[in-house]
């Protein structure tokens, strides 16, 4: 939370993350998670942002752009009907809607990431500014040939470990794991905690 005291006998106080867009991803997530795949829902708070993952992707061949319009698709029809019974949910088919206008009045907006067995929803801190931590520059300065460069010199490693000795973030680490992925210059094997990544 940000606090900020002015010539206002009232200090005025700013949440890290909207209430109304943490609920709609919360409930979201436990609504239409696919049950049969044997994990657990898992909520992360960064510095920067929170992420919320769901396991199952979208149902019934629905795209992200689809459901952002409104569109639904019901993978468990009994437990929405109790969640909205229990007015845990509102106007069904509008949760990634008002998660975006929860961020009204910020310079910032929720992300989807959606895959075939998982949807992740990432909240960003509204109230956190780059210059804000002190982890140097350098951070952001590590690049994808360093990150092949490790690979090459300790062999499979796990996104943690490549996180520790680069002395990254794990966003940083991630985002460039997935682009290496994506550029065929890095396989990565396994699920799970038993993930690791390799130079190709």
């Amino acid at each position: 939370m940000e606090v900020k005291i002015d010539g206002d006998p009232r200090r005025h106080e700013t949440k890290n993350y909207p209430e109304v867009a943490i609920r709609e991803a919360v409930v979201n997530a436990f609504a239409h998670r696919d049950y049969m795949l044997h994990s657990t829902i898992k909520i992360e708070i960064f510095d920067d942002r929170m992420e919320i993952l769901s396991l199952g992707g979208i149902p019934d061949g629905l795209t992200l752009e689809e459901v952002k319009d409104g569109m639904t698709a019901v993978r468990n029809p009994q437990l929405v009907h109790i969640l909205d019974k229990l007015k845990y949910i509102e106007n069904y088919g509008t949760g990634i809607r008002r998660m975006y206008e929860a961020y009204n009045g910020t310079n910032k907006l929720p992300e989807f990431e959606v895959r075939p067995n998982s949807f992740k929803v990432l909240l960003p801190n509204v109230n956190w500014r780059k210059n804000q931590v002190d982890k140097s520059d350098k951070k952001d300065n590590i690049s994808e040939e360093t990150v092949l460069f490790m690979l090459e010199k300790n062999g499979k490693q796990t996104r943690k470990e490549l996180q520790q000795v680069l002395g990254t973030t794990p966003y940083h680490v991630r985002k460039l794991l997935n682009e290496l992925i994506e550029q065929g210059k890095v396989k990565k094997t396994g699920k799970s905690v038993n993930t690791r990544y390799e130079k190709r």
